[in-house]
């Protein structure tokens, strides 16, 4: 009896090995493939922004995982979505990655942005690279000292940044109707970096980025963190308040905070161009899990101030999906309406 109960044991057991040494086949077929090709790795950011930034530190660990040369490619323009339109024609071969603006790219869909010529729901993602607070910095001499100064009738909040959707216009947007304070958004920068220099020389009061770049403008005291946008506070500046402690809020104004808030954490997105061989993309996937999991290289993103926070995709998709499909047609109506005109 004991002989014919390790049986069926015995039977999973093997069926267990040969599953391992199929993956491991498999993988190995794949990094044959990969073996003496060049890979891209395309981001919308011009020279030192954050997604350029994060690109740079990612391309020598896909290196390392892949066995091959990879080569960073900025595409700027169109709050970046020039770049995803550019991977979307892209052959699905593996050899084009993107560290894409997902809620940016999210966002322009729902409001109908005809700069786009791709199905967000379509890419291969392979992971979130990253997500974290975003935080309105100030120039010092802006005269907003404190949240109160927003709401100051005879001033009126200009703000900069590069599109419409580009994670910067539409969050202040969302946040000037939420708070009902006058606001001017000045689109049309290139990159991250002219937007918050404008910022510097005073030719705008304000802009908002993700805590990573905002804490560098912050450490020189070219601009003042003001105020974190999202409900917790920023890791990396710990002294700023967030906009709930920071106001008395209304309920519909926590409503449309949060909705926004929903969204970015979607991210900056591993993607691939659709229709990419399933076994390839779940190669990748296995790739770049194991570089946003790995504790070296979660150490050297954080001693670069590019923290890293990995999200599966999975988990990710089923956020685009509620993003994209979790709006009455009347709230769309509305969204587009903020985003798109209230305060240009």
């Amino acid at each position: 009896m004991a002989v014919r109960a390790l049986a069926p044991l015995r039977a999973a057991f093997i069926l267990i090995m040969s599953a391992g040494l199929l993956v491991s086949s498999a993988s190995a077929s794949m990094l044959d493939d990969y073996k003496g090709k060049v890979v891209r790795l395309v981001n919308g950011g011009a020279a030192g922004s954050g997604f350029d930034l994060y690109s740079r530190m990612l391309a020598p660990w896909l290196e390392k995982k892949l066995g091959t040369t990879v080569v960073v490619e900025s595409r700027p323009g169109a709050g970046m979505m020039t770049a995803m339109n550019h991977v979307w024609m892209q052959p699905p071969d593996g050899l084009t990655l993107m560290l894409a603006p997902g809620e940016g790219a999210v966002l322009a869909k729902i409001i109908d942005d005809k700069a786009i010529r791709f199905d967000m729901t379509q890419f291969g993602i392979l992971a979130r690279v990253n997500t974290a607070p975003r935080v309105m910095i100030v120039n010092p001499k802006s005269g907003y000292d404190k949240p109160a100064d927003f709401f100051r009738a005879n001033k009126v909040l200009q703000i900069g940044a590069n599109g419409k959707t580009d994670a910067v216009a539409d969050t202040a947007s969302i946040m000037c109707h939420a708070l009902k304070i006058k606001c001017k958004i000045t689109i049309g920068y290139q990159s991250s970096a002219d937007f918050a220099l404008a910022a510097v020389r005073g030719e705008v009061d304000a802009t908002i980025l993700v805590e990573d770049s905002a804490a560098r403008y912050a450490q020189n005291n070219q601009l003042r963190g003001f105020v974190v946008t999202a409900r917790e506070r920023s890791k990396l500046m710990p002294g700023v308040p967030t906009i709930y402690e920071a106001l008395n809020l209304s309920q519909d104004a926590q409503d449309w905070l949060d909705y926004r808030e929903s969204i970015r954490k979607i991210g900056r997105l591993l993607i691939v161009p659709p229709h990419t061989d399933p076994q390839k993309l779940a190669f990748l996937r296995d790739v770049a899990r194991s570089i946003l999991t790995d504790p070296e290289a979660m150490a050297e993103f954080a001693q670069q101030q590019q923290p890293a926070l990995y999200g599966a995709p999975e988990e990710i998709e089923a956020l685009i999906k509620t993003s994209l499909t979790g709006l009455t047609p009347e709230r769309q109506k509305q969204v587009q309406s903020i985003i798109s005109d209230e305060f240009y």
